[in-house]
């Protein structure tokens, strides 16, 4: 029996992911329309310590949603 391997990228994953605290930032440079508003965050961005976590936990729920399972010893990788 001959086993395919596959990988895929996803581009802009820890855009995906959603935040379960409360997170405020100031707006960004360039987006600073000089009303010193605050931003409160329902999702992840990249440079979050919560980012990678967190979009981890939403591929592991769709993946497994889908089927696929993951390995006992590779949790990170899935059949």
């Amino acid at each position: 029996m001959k086993l395919k391997v596959q990988q895929m990228d996803v581009k802009g994953a820890y855009l995906n992911g959603i935040l379960k605290e409360d997170i405020y930032m100031r707006q960004p440079e360039g987006f600073d329309d000089g009303t010193n508003w605050i931003c409160w965050l329902q999702k992840t961005l990249y440079g979050l310590k919560q980012s990678r976590c967190e979009w981890n936990k939403e591929l592991d729920r769709r993946l497994k949603e889908k089927g696929f399972t993951n390995l006992l010893a590779d949790p990170c990788a899935y059949i």
